[in-house]
């Protein structure tokens, strides 16, 4: 019993000597209302926490006890600014700054304690203007900054694959500042923020531009007091519903919406359809819910239990208790650092006073240190402003539970509770349009196809029957070389149509342009080389028949190869500077009216588009490619007509090209027209171009080649005799130049006649001389004698 009332004594004798031992160091603690505020005192409680934890940590500032001089800052600036001049004309010395809550608060008191050397530490402050060091070099925080919170939405953004966002912000206070943080930092993670407006007391813009730009997430930064009005105006534009998210910052009461005070024209119950289901709130963590145990000694689970204990069950829980304790913690480490190295200086912390430089100095190099595991997670300084966790809350009817957790050190969310969705599933950040593509139907296709390789066919067959039939007249003095040059053109001009239907359906996408250039090749050349030859031919038979100078011309086969050469090199020249300069490319164009399809939280548009051939110039390409082939197909008709009256059959094609020509003319220019007039109609287009190019190309067959199968069925084995045709060219040349002999007798008759006419006129003129001689000489006799 004596041991026991010994032992007693002297515990009881050491602790008062303890007591009496230790020096105070006060740090001046600014909460809101802290003695008439629900939320204030819960505050006051969980920083007396933190002190009575650290007074008892005999490792952490062991030679001194610290204490809290608790101000009222009211939420105001100005009382703030107040409370901390009243704080520090009165003893004892302040060592340090805790607080203020709001962040123009914060700024205030900061601006003004750098003057007296105090350092502080902000615990729910997140505004980015108190990260300027050149106007606050001394402040500190252990609240989560906007950065943070703005890290947390892309990664909560990017879990459900949103892009695109609009950013609804205040004016008031440093919000705008945090928005302009917000938009580079999404911008960074390729986010598309379609919208960027602010919001006073009048949000109809801000509503609208997210109605006109289509945008379903919403970032809002801005005050709770302030939203009441921008979920009101949501609501009357019917910017609201399962398609539409609101990601919204800060703390905010227990069904919010539902309080008096609010200043909007809608009611509780039609705001409540914008907020229920469709909000998420980023939050800094009261404490933290990992197992891992703190510096403390405790996990954040325990902590906030113990926290829990002691505030009344009636009272407001303080959201930022967990911040606040670690504000304590983190400037009660840095000063005992401080004090380790003040030791070694012959000083310490007891000597500190508002115009000492070097411990304010060794105090902010020790918090610049500082790294712990708090209360709400790793703590750490950068540029005096920490990185942190962020929580992530849903309203689900009337609750709001935690529903992810954003680790800033594992750069990932951790799930905590199942979401619920309106519509059971999460929204889009845009509305779903489906585009597609409309090809050429096979069965359309097909047809055509069959029809073009039965035109190739018959053009290999015509090609075997003139190679069969070379020796006959009929044939062999139509150039069999250029018969063949002309099925060739045919054949190629077959192809262009097949590959004319090439689309999608049957080629990949990026071999599609490849497609489109080589079926204009196709079709140019093919006609180029086909009523090219023909032309030529015509030039033949004109220069022969009509050679001024009488002399036999001779034009063989070879030198109209060279003709149809250079009419050939055009067209390539035309083509190449096409496709080098101006390259053929896939553009789809949209077909007919958007249909919008709505199926449970997905919103479809349906759009059909066609994919055609175009290059920046399309149109100039193809006028100098058509005036080029109008040009040729008016010297065919030229020469057509020219040597209409030419009647060798056996060698002039004039009656044939002239039909041939008039059904190329037509039918291109009446292809051209419907192909403008179905440009919008794949199916329709296709038909009708290919029809053209098929029906243009087998008619100009048929009337160049009938008229001779038919001569040789008649004549099937007569060969041609050289003097039977040297005797139809002269009876040809007799009938061209029967007209000329004709005009020279009827000049030589009038030479003749005139001759005639002058002869008679001298006769009567020496008649008449030699009557007027007669009568002189009678005359001269009768004047002789008179005179006598």
């Amino acid at each position: 019993m004596k041991f026991i009332v010994y032992f007693a004594v002297f515990s009881l004798i050491n602790f008062i000597t303890t007591c009496l031992c230790l020096q105070n160091l006060t740090l001046l603690c600014m909460i809101p209302w802290y003695r008439r505020f629900e939320l204030g005192t819960s505050c006051a409680i969980a920083a007396n926490m933190a002190v009575e934890a650290i007074n008892q940590n005999t490792t952490v500032l062991p030679d001194y006890r610290l204490e809290l001089e608790l101000a009222d800052s009211q939420m105001s600036q100005g009382v703030a600014a107040k409370a901390f001049f009243d704080s520090i004309s009165r003893s004892p010395t302040k060592i340090g700054v805790i607080g203020p809550l709001i962040s123009t608060a914060n700024a205030y008191v900061a601006s003004i304690s750098k003057f007296y050397n105090l350092v502080q530490m902000g615990y729910a402050a997140s505004g980015l203007s108190l990260d300027d060091k050149k106007n606050y070099p001394y402040y500190y925080r252990t609240s989560i900054t906007q950065y943070s919170y703005s890290l947390a939405r892309i990664k909560l953004l990017k879990q459900f694959k949103w892009e695109k966002v609009a950013i609804i912000y205040s004016t008031a206070g440093t919000y705008s500042t945090s928005a302009a943080m917000v938009q580079q930092t999404l911008l960074k993670a390729n986010i598309n923020v379609a919208v960027m407006e602010s919001f006073d007391d009048h949000p109809s813009v801000a509503i609208k531009a997210i109605k006109d730009k289509d945008v379903r997430i919403i970032v809002v930064i801005s005050h709770y007091n302030q939203q009441f009005s921008l979920f009101c105006e949501a609501y009357k534009q019917g910017t609201y519903g399962g398609q539409y998210v609101w990601l919204v910052a800060g703390w905010h009461p227990d069904k919010w919406w539902t309080r008096k005070w609010h200043y909007s024209n809608c009611t509780a119950d039609e705001l409540e359809k914008v907020v229920v289901n469709s909000t998420f709130y980023t939050k800094a963590p009261i404490y933290s819910t990992a197992s891992r145990q703190t510096i403390y000694g405790k996990n954040g689970t325990q902590f906030y239990r113990d926290f829990l204990k002691k505030i009344n069950s009636n009272n407001t829980v303080c959201t930022v208790a967990g911040q606040l304790y670690d504000a304590v913690w983190s400037l009660a480490l840095a000063l005992n650092s401080t004090e380790g190295r003040l030791k070694q200086l012959n000083l310490s912390l007891q000597k500190f006073n508002y115009q000492h430089n070097q411990i304010r100095e060794i105090l902010m190099e020790e918090l610049n240190k500082i790294s712990f595991y708090g209360t709400t997670g790793p703590i750490e300084f950068h540029k005096g402003s920490r990185i942190g966790d962020v929580e992530i809350y849903q309203q689900q009817g009337n609750g709001v539970p935690l529903v992810f957790v954003y680790r800033h050190d594992e750069k990932k969310l951790e799930f905590e509770k199942p979401l619920i969705w309106k519509y059971g599933y999460p929204p889009r950040d845009h509305v779903a349009v489906k585009i597609n593509i409309l090809t050429i139907s096979k069965s359309l296709f097909i047809p055509f196809s069959v029809c073009a390789c039965l035109g190739i066919c018959l053009a290999l067959a015509i090609a075997a029957f003139v190679i069969y039939f070379r020796n006959n007249k009929f044939i062999k003095m139509s150039s069999p070389n250029l018969n063949y040059s002309i099925l060739a053109g045919c054949i190629l001009c077959y192809i262009s149509s097949i590959f004319l239907g090439l689309d999608s359906n049957f080629v990949p996408k990026s071999a599609l342009r490849h497609m489109c250039t080589i079926q204009i090749w196709l079709l140019s050349l093919g006609f180029t080389i086909a009523f090219g030859s023909v032309t030529v031919k015509s030039w033949r038979i004109y220069k022969i028949f009509f050679n001024p100078t009488k002399i036999r011309m001779v034009i063989r086969d070879i030198q109209l190869f060279g003709r149809l050469i250079q009419l050939l090199a055009v067209d390539i020249v035309i083509l190449s500077l096409w496709t080098t300069i101006d390259p053929i490319t896939i553009m789809e164009n949209n077909i007919g009216s958007p249909k919008r399809i709505v199926t449970a939280n997905i919103e479809t548009i349906v759009m059909h588009r066609i994919q055609i051939c175009y290059s920046k110039y399309t149109s100039v390409w193809l006028a100098v490619t058509l005036s080029y082939k109008l040009l040729l197909l008016l010297v065919g008709v030229f020469l057509a007509w020219k040597t209409r009256k030419v009647s060798i059959d056996s060698l002039n094609d004039s009656h044939s090209l002239a039909m041939t020509v008039y059904n190329i003319f037509v039918l291109s220019c009446t292809g051209i027209i419907v192909g403008i007039a179905s440009n919008l109609i794949l199916d329709a287009q296709f038909a009708m171009q290919a029809s053209f190019i098929i029906l243009c190309t087998t008619s100009s067959m048929g009337l160049l080649f009938i008229p001779k199968i038919s001569q040789v069925k008649i004549h099937p084995i007569q060969v041609t005799s050289s003097s039977k045709l040297d005797k139809q060219v002269r009876e040809s040349f007799q009938k061209s130049t029967l007209s000329q002999k004709n005009l020279e007798l009827e000049l030589r008759k009038l030479k003749l006649i005139i001759s005639e006419k002058e002869m008679a006129l001298v006769t009567v003129s020496c008649i008449r001389d030699d009557k007027i001689s007669q009568l002189q000489m009678p005359l001269s006799a009768v004047s002789n004698f008179i005179s006598t």
